[in-house]
């Protein structure tokens, strides 16, 4: 090799190096915007009740509530459906920018709302159209951004890279957490549920404006540019991925625990432990920032562990400990203060052990021609049906029997569904799982 080729060379790995950079930069940093966009209804949602909902039982307006939040779940499959089949055709990126600007635009949006106390039912309706635009940007950004990280990762890397996905993710609904738990010791509960939620709401407007930008310099995968180059884009994505569904199911399966576990432990546990354990506000956001503390940790070491050892190791690894976690998880945050805070940790750690891989898994279910599509499809049809509804079916859970210990059910049952998929998935059916 020549003294030029040796240059060539090393700025060629330069060039690369630095592309995936902004890429794990612009999909890390946007989801972590949108992540909080998405995580701080869900903590105020016991104050979204009183502003949007009427009805004097506190009760029936948390659940109403919880209700609106998974509602917008709904929207999800239909963001996947419109804008996974656009990734696909056109490129990863541009979809990413419209994605963050459309979420923290609504976001934005909703603090800027009067209440129902002024308008009434039309405040209502402005809120549920709001949280569904929210719900179509995250439906469009789930399959887009992990195809983005996976395609952008170096060799061997891939469960690594998209485990910053998730750690992007929690740590939204970590920054989410301290905002609220700040304001709330130093303003007070009172002035964030009359003013300080409205402040919440708006900082979503820079964060997002953050967001386009960074996205703004990330350029196109390798892989796609490869396919799109030799005209191998797929005219018809989602025709294609529906006409192969065992890879579709097995995506739907993998991401029903994956979302189940996330709001479970993240969104549900904070009302949990206010409405059952009867905590009080700051106690359950500091129990949350201590429990996304433990999932950032296990992310990328459990990640990392994923490309060594397989992806089927590190998934059943974190299936098992949720299903055996659940019931005592429950037990313990309906106990008191130090209960609370050991069992919103114990579902911590299985967050972050299963979701390291899940997300690098439905990725490689399908191959970079359809890859935005499945992933995307699968991994929402399960957060609308199962993920996004989990904080309201476990309350009612709990409303309707009176056993507390209900929603530990719901996880376990997700967990047992996740296992009898993992075991279904060969190595040979992983797309690329070393990486380009």
């Amino acid at each position: 090799m020549t003294t030029n080729d040796l240059v060539w060379s090393r700025q060629v790995e330069q060039l690369r190096s630095s592309s995936r950079r902004n890429a794990l930069i612009g999909g890390v940093l946007g989801n972590a915007f949108e992540a909080y966009d998405t995580a701080i209804y869900g903590y105020l949602a016991v104050v979204m009740g009183k502003l949007f909902f009427s009805g004097a039982d506190p009760a029936v307006q948390v659940l109403s509530s919880l209700a609106l939040f998974g509602v917008t779940f709904f929207m999800r499959p239909l963001g996947a459906l419109l804008f996974g089949p656009v990734a696909d055709r056109i490129g990863r990126t541009p979809v990413l920018i419209l994605m963050v600007a459309m979420m923290a635009g609504a976001t934005a949006a909703v603090g800027l709302l009067p209440t129902y106390q002024s308008v009434g039912i039309a405040a209502t309706a402005s809120l549920v159209v709001l949280r569904l635009i929210q719900g179509l940007a995250v439906g469009g950004e789930f399959g887009t951004a992990t195809s983005l990280l996976a395609e952008f990762a170096g060799r061997g890397k891939r469960g690594f890279a998209t485990s910053w996905y998730i750690f992007s993710s929690l740590s939204g609904f970590l920054l989410a957490a301290i905002v609220v738990t700040v304001l709330t010791k130093v303003a007070g509960s009172e002035w964030v549920a009359i003013t300080g939620w409205r402040w919440i709401f708006l900082l979503a407007a820079p964060l997002g404006l953050i967001a386009v930008f960074i996205r703004l310099r990330v350029g196109e995968t390798p892989e796609f540019s490869s396919i799109s180059s030799k005209g191998e884009t797929s005219r018809a994505p989602l025709r294609e991925v529906l006409s192969h569904h065992k890879p579709l199911l097995l995506a739907i399966g993998i991401g029903t625990l994956h979302s189940v576990a996330f709001y479970m432990a993240y969104a549900y546990a904070t009302t949990y432990i206010q409405t059952v354990s009867q905590l009080g506000f700051s106690a359950a956001f500091a129990s949350t920032v201590v429990a996304s503390a433990i999932g950032l940790i296990i992310l990328p070491f459990a990640g990392s562990a994923a490309d060594r050892w397989g992806r089927r190791t590190v998934l059943t690894t974190g299936a098992v400990w949720l299903l055996l976690a659940a019931y005592p998880a429950f037990i313990l945050m309906s106990a008191g203060l130090v209960g609370a805070f050991i069992g919103q940790a114990l579902l911590g750690i299985g967050v972050g052990l299963f979701l390291s891989t899940s997300t690098v898994t439905m990725a490689e279910l399908f191959p970079t021609r359809v890859r935005a599509t499945g992933s995307s499809v699968g991994y929402n049809f399960a957060a609308s049906l199962f993920g996004g509804t989990a904080p309201f079916i476990s309350a009612l859970l709990v409303s309707v029997t009176g056993i507390t210990t209900m929603p530990a059910l719901y996880l376990a049952v997700a967990a047992a569904l996740a296992l009898v998929c993992v075991g279904l998935i060969r190595p040979e059916s992983l797309y690329n799982p070393e990486g380009p």
